[in-house]
């Protein structure tokens, strides 16, 4: 199956390299993020070669992307002109800052701009500095490195056999990142609650790989989501959040004002009819409200889990990279955690522990999980 897959050009590897120093530096990074499906509108630019995540001791979650060239040829991108363009990636995205790593010169002028316009610019050099100090002995462990984007590509392939694999990983690597982050939460449940319905102790072995990678992939990107929608809990009362939550669950692509709207005139038209058709008290009241959407079976859970989360902060900032890591690594690679990045990633933590449990109870409670993928999480050896 591996032999399948194309060997990543140097453009390829620069951009894994970069996500992984990132990664150890302390983001939740991405590469290769497609936001065409999302905006499904004609565009020169299809995906982000990076993108990631942090979050400051309120949860506040910050934004940024990053844009790789490798090409060092008279035809290469310059450095001014990708700085600008980036500039304007990160206005589309909402990002809060941008990074351009390329193997061409960065002039002194392209330097002075691009930090007016919060991006930052960096030679292949600098990189590989940035390496020796951040990654060093942890290169290509859990989602990051050169053998994680060999391993992407090769469940991409395996993907295409099967029209609801696809559906599953192009959902991952493009439009969850731009959902608001209950709707991303709740398509991640049910993903899980598909990929939890798939799995089987028979399955092929293309089909094991890219139902492993998949169950990691969405239960990282539903732990920073999570904790995304955690940060709102901050200036809250316990029961302001509860209510909170549970009308943001309930919604769908349309806000539940225009829903609660939509619902009295709904309302309106029904009692009308019922009322033409001598229909009793009872079966009037009984009608009120039917068309008002209500949130899924979980939705106490999740308001819990989001309370605990934001009232260890702490903790939970670090959460999605904790986890993350240690879902690729246990129920992907299928081996042991590396000591020295355990104890650089703090995943042994009392507090850690205890908040990847949570998340574990959390997707058993709803039917989103399965034996392989609580073992991963929950044992030590």
């Amino acid at each position: 199956m591996q032999s399948a897959t194309k060997a990543p050009s140097t453009g390829d590897r620069l951009e894994a390299r970069v996500a992984q120093v990132w990664f150890w530096e302390g983001f939740y990074a991405r590469r290769g993020v497609n936001f065409q499906r999302y905006y499904q509108e004609p565009l020169q630019v299809t995906d982000l070669d990076l993108f990631a995540f942090d979050f400051n001791p309120q949860l506040a979650i910050r934004r940024y992307i990053g844009e790789v060239k490798s090409g060092t040829g008279r035809s290469a991108p310059k450095a001014l002109d990708r700085i600008i363009w980036l500039s304007g990636l990160k206005s589309l995205t909402g990002a809060d800052a941008g990074e351009l790593t390329i193997a061409a010169s960065i002039s002194a002028k392209a330097q002075s701009l691009s930090r007016g316009l919060g991006i930052s610019a960096q030679s292949v050099e600098d990189v590989e500095r940035r390496e020796s100090d951040a990654v060093g002995p942890l290169a290509d462990l859990g989602s990051q490195g050169v053998n994680a984007f060999i391993l992407e590509q090769t469940v991409r392939l395996i993907a295409k056999k099967n029209i609801d694999l696809e559906r599953a990983f192009n959902f991952l690597r493009g439009e969850v990142y731009f959902l608001d982050p209950f709707l991303a939460a709740k398509q991640l449940i049910d993903l899980l609650r598909r990929i939890t319905l798939r799995w089987t102790p028979r399955l092929q072995d293309g089909e094991e790989i890219a139902l492993r990678w998949l169950a990691a992939e969405a239960l990282s990107l539903l732990t920073l989501n999570l904790v995304t929608v955690a940060s709102a809990a901050m200036a809250l009362d316990r029961k302001s959040w509860n209510a909170y939550v549970m009308e943001r669950l309930a919604e769908g692509a349309v806000p539940m004002r225009h829903m609660r709207a939509l619902s009295d005139s709904v309302d309106k038209f029904v009692a009308g009819v019922l009322s033409a058709a001598g229909a009793s008290p009872e079966m009037k009241t009984a009608a009120i409200g039917a068309f008002l959407p209500e949130p899924p079976d979980y939705a106490e859970p999740f308001a819990e889990l989001c309370w605990r989360l934001k009232s260890d902060a702490p903790a939970a900032r670090a959460l999605p990279r904790q986890l993350d890591f240690v879902v690729y690594e246990r129920l992907v690679h299928q081996r042991q955690i590396h000591e020295i990045a355990a104890a650089r990633l703090g995943v042994n933590r009392d507090s850690s522990m205890r908040l990847i449990r949570l998340v574990v109870g959390f997707v058993r409670g709803c039917e989103a999980s399965f034996v392989d993928l609580e073992r991963a999480l929950t044992e030590t050896s």
